[in-house]
């Protein structure tokens, strides 16, 4: 049937079989039902394009015959930052809906695919033709200049708007959780870098190569084989990535089921009433609310469960999250993160400093102050009081004694 010879090399032997393992990864992550809907939409076209591109790649070096309509599935190139900034926008707008707009980041992929067809049979009349390599095999590049373009701006664009959400993320998010190592898509912004810097050494690539560079691979190839690398990243976290945003939890500022009165609590100066202008909470609700939480934390010492979130607490409180934040904010002047671990490396100071405890590690105390990884305590320890863990317990069994 086929008037030329397939033969595979073990580069798109080593291809194929990383292609066949990627799509078995977006089906798994596809049926992670309790997965956020948009969230699995998203990571799985990231993950089929790639994997789609990176076939593309195997089929225009393998059957050369018919490069011509491989290269218009190359188009795809210019999905991937589209897709990789709309999973961003899920993972850091608590707000974020699917819109009729959001078609519009797609375009590009079918004018360009249009356009490549449009331009067959390729003909020295072409008005998307320039001649910056002309040798034999790499003669079809000429025609592609407008492509590569279009592939590089969306790339670098997509990948800057997608770190540029990303900055404020974990400072969004300590107003929210108590431990951050699940939601702070770290994992996320090294995609958007990886993205980025692979996309301008693909330009630098093929400009080494217009100015007579022999080099036996070019910009597209790169662009199409490089986020294969971007998978393990995707393996590793973001099949795993939790939902970040909570439901909003409704509730009133009732009274705490206690036979003990709360002490009416003035409002400190430093607290204006012009923070809560904008807000429904009154600075008189926020007065009475902070000793409720106070009171919480003392008799409760809910702080000790590792990975508290805001959401937990404002359930256990019958509050608003918002207002819960506003709070903690206005009177603790930390985030629902430092004000939590905070109280935690207050309890690790009094376990460290009891000869009564000494047979825990330091690690266990860790864990019993609540926190869920040594090294988030050590690093939590180390900012409020300037040593580690270890060290200060030595300091104080010494001045104990």
């Amino acid at each position: 049937m086929l008037d030329f010879k397939v033969t595979l090399g073990i580069d798109s032997l080593l291809i194929l079989l990383t292609i066949f393992f990627s799509l078995g990864l977006a089906v798994a992550t596809w049926r992670i039902q309790q997965r956020n809907y948009s969230a699995r939409v998203c990571l799985v076209l990231i993950v089929f394009t790639i994997s789609l591109l990176a076939l593309m790649f195997v089929l225009q070096q393998e059957l050369t015959p018919w490069r011509n309509a491989v290269y218009t599935f190359i188009s795809l190139q210019m999905l991937l930052g589209p897709l990789v900034y709309l999973y961003t926008q899920v993972q850091t707008q608590e707000a974020f809906k699917w819109q009729n707009r959001h078609l519009l980041h797609f375009l590009p992929v079918v004018v360009m695919a249009t356009l490549w067809l449009w331009q067959q049979p390729l003909r020295e009349s072409d008005p998307f033709l320039y001649s910056l390599v002309g040798n034999g095999a790499e003669e079809i590049e000429n025609h592609r200049l407008i492509h590569k373009i279009g592939a590089w701006i969306s790339l670098i664009a997509y990948s800057i708007a997608s770190l540029h959400l990303l900055q404020p993320h974990v400072s969004n998010m300590k107003s929210k959780f108590s431990e951050l190592s699940e939601v702070n898509l770290n994992w996320l912004k090294a995609l958007s870098w990886s993205l980025l810097l692979m996309t301008l050494l693909g330009i630098v690539i093929d400009i080494a190569r217009i100015l007579g560079a022999a080099l036996n691979f070019d910009g597209g190839n790169l662009q199409a084989l490089g986020p294969l690398i971007n998978i393990v990243l995707i393996i590793r976290y973001g099949l795993h990535q939790v939902d970040i945003f909570p439901k909003e939890v409704q509730g009133t500022l009732a009274e705490p089921e206690t036979s003990t009165p709360i002490p009416d609590t003035e409002v400190p100066s430093q607290i204006s009433e012009k923070k809560y202008l904008t807000s429904s909470l009154t600075s008189s609700d926020a007065a009475r609310l902070w000793a409720r939480v106070q009171s919480f934390m003392q008799c409760e010492r809910v702080f000790l469960e590792p990975g508290l979130k805001i959401s937990e607490l404002a359930q256990q409180l019958d509050v608003s999250i918002n207002h819960l934040s506003e709070t903690i904010n206005g009177y603790a002047r930390l985030s629902f993160y430092d004000y939590i671990n905070g109280l935690r490396i207050e309890e690790a100071e009094k376990m460290l400093s009891d000869p009564a405890q000494a047979h825990l590690s330091v690690t266990d105390i860790g864990y019993h102050a609540g926190f869920n990884s040594n090294s988030t305590f050590y690093t939590h320890f180390k900012k409020h009081l300037g040593q580690t863990p270890r060290q200060y317990r030595d300091n104080a069994l010494v001045a104990a004694n």
